[in-house]
């Protein structure tokens, strides 16, 4: 299982990278990794990875539990504070991004996650072209090496990105969760991202975890020390450096980067394009910086102004959780790795010899979905109303052996397990904005939480499905105690429930501030277009979870390599027909 080698990665510092490359990828995140291995395939093709982080590929940043935010030492991690938000006591929001070569996949869940087909419809009908289900379909194949035996005709065992499901759930209210889902209705979906499977229902979930038992980060996957050494005449890697701003001509041609590391400053030109690949934050504050966004926003910050695009940094979408909670039996807790160094050492030693337990961070193994309009008034499924393939989820319940909230100091003397209520189509928006000329300084990232009310519907049905979803496992003999759960069941009870700052939080699912439309589009403006070229420049892109027309229904890092896979795509293509 020992992944290393001692010849050091191959990085290229600042000072040291060439003066011009075919292409240079700005964010060596989720997106820019899969960018990086497909645009410096052909080795003629000279590209650079620009990555404000480091490369830090310790052993514990690989081990899934480990590595995963809340239990790191947090130094693979960019957290950004929030602006107060109104409609939740004022509470302001820590916002988590990975600070790596390989972005969030570093640092995140591991939850891979595709969305019902009618999602991607939904782009498509929406004026997208190339971006339905039947269109993004092979770029999910491409990628994906599953695991596990499953239908070839829906996943892939070719590909450089592994995911894999465990046989048996860790902690047992994980199977008592299921025959609860059942005895209500939702039935148990064997492949959560089959596109055939029923739009609602409870399923195990699948990660990126390689054979090894590894976190498979897109850093893992796809820029890998070998391929990277293969490709060092082409390819170069330049951490811990800062996109200051594009250059851009008269003529709005995108012509380099203007990077920074340390005091070393330097012009890097671009034959061909640019990529922004930095994230829903600080990609369009990278657009903002070089004078492309909302006018009187860069005119507040004497910024040139080369091409007034309000959409830049709007239209900012996040899945809201609300976390009930109960306590329960310590065994079939993670809290029981941490109270016990005795089980930490029985599970250190079952991760290294066998590749099981709980460093495989089961805290979160299985979801469920459904849609507040099949739920009655005491959050009961209904048969009244048929599901069909276009039928979308709106909220998602995910069960945890440890607590959802948000609370940062809390009894753990007695096992947790809680479910986690999210928010998938939220109606609320909001925004990013600069708060300086300066690149290293903070932005301002109102999200704007519940700013519409009518997302307050589907979380108080979410909230009356978990209790129900309660009361039928206390019906199986589980022995679930109320700790943190909502006074009454009624909408005022629950609105105050949901508005505990203790109990809600972000998912770090950030989307569509350089959202995919019409530079006019009446739903909110648009960045790029469906080729995820900046709206008025010649040259740039955008390829990151910031391009979604609006966030999907769905964990996000697999869509976002989706994207990542559909852009090199594209610019290769581009490149050919130039050629």
């Amino acid at each position: 299982m020992w992944p290393f080698t001692r010849e050091a990665y191959p990085e290229v510092k600042l000072e040291k990278t060439e003066n011009e490359y075919d292409y240079i990828i700005c964010g060596g995140g989720t997106a820019g990794c899969v960018l990086a291995n497909r645009l410096s395939a052909n080795p003629s093709t000279r590209v650079l990875v620009v990555e404000r982080g480091p490369i830090a590929d310790s052993w514990t940043s690989r081990v899934p539990l480990f590595s995963s935010d809340f239990a790191s030492d947090g130094s693979r991690t960019y957290i950004r504070p929030s602006e107060s938000q109104g409609k939740l006591a004022s509470k302001s929001f820590d916002l988590y991004s990975g600070r790596v070569l390989g972005g969030t996949s570093r640092i995140n869940q591991m939850i891979y996650s595709r969305g019902l087909p009618a999602e991607y419809d939904a782009w498509r009908d929406a004026g997208r072209v190339g971006w339905g289900w039947e269109d993004m379909k092979p770029y999910f194949l491409k990628s994906e090496r599953a695991n596990y035996k499953g239908d070839a005709s829906v996943h892939a065992q070719t590909g450089e990105w592994h995911n894999s499901t465990s046989e048996d759930f860790e902690f047992r209210g994980f199977n008592k969760t299921i025959t609860a889902c059942e005895n209500l209705g939702l039935p148990y979906i064997d492949d959560i991202n089959s596109p055939s499977h029923p739009p609602f229902g409870c399923g195990r979930l699948h990660f990126t975890r390689d054979s090894n038992a590894y976190r498979n980060s897109t850093f893992h996957a796809f820029l890998p020390k070998k391929l990277v050494i293969q490709r060092k005449k082409n390819l170069h890697i330049c951490t811990g450096s800062i996109v200051e701003k594009l250059e851009i001509d008269a003529r709005r041609n995108v012509r380099g980067v203007h990077l920074a590391s340390g005091r070393v400053t330097k012009l890097v030109r671009a034959a061909g394009e640019v990529v922004l690949s930095a994230g829903p934050f600080a990609s369009p504050q990278i657009l903002m910086l070089s004078g492309i966004g909302p006018a009187h926003h860069l005119k507040e910050l004497d910024i040139p102004i080369i091409k007034n695009l309000p959409a830049v940094g709007s239209n900012l979408e996040d899945h809201l959780g609300v976390s009930i909670a109960f306590r329960a039996p310590m065994k079939d807790s993670l809290l029981s790795l941490e109270r016990s160094i005795w089980v930490f050492f029985v599970e250190f030693f079952r991760y290294i010899l066998f590749g099981t337990g709980m460093l495989l961070a089961p805290v979160l193994q299985l979801a469920i979905f459904t849609s507040s309009q099949f739920l009655d008034t005491r959050g009961v499924p209904t048969k009244t109303k048929l599901a069909s393939s276009k039928s979308v989820p709106d909220i998602e319940i995910m069960p945890m052996a440890y607590d959802s909230g948000d609370s940062k100091k809390w009894d753990k003397s007695k096992g947790v397990y809680s479910f986690l209520n999210v928010l998938l189509h939220p109606k609320s928006k909001g925004s990013v904005k600069l708060t300086s000329r300066d690149p290293t300084a903070s932005l301002n990232i109102d999200l704007n939480y519940l700013s519409d009310q009518s997302d307050f519907g589907p979380l108080r049905a979410a909230l009356r499905l978990t209790l129900r979803i309660r009361d039928n496992m206390r019906a199986l003999g589980y022995p679930l105690v109320d700790w943190e759960v909502p006074a009454g069941e009624d909408d005022g009870a629950l609105d105050d429930f949901i508005r505990r700052p203790t109990r809600n939080r972000s998912t770090y699912h950030y989307s569509s501030t350089c959202r995919m439309a019409p530079e006019d589009d009446k739903d909110g403006g648009g960045v790029v277009d469906d080729e995820l070229k900046v709206h008025g420049l010649k040259g740039l892109r955008v390829a990151d979870s910031s391009v979604f027309p609006w966030v999907l229904g769905a964990h996000l890092q697999a869509p976002t390599v989706a994207v990542a896979e559909k852009c090199a795509d594209m610019m290769l293509q581009e490149a050919r027909k130039l050629a």
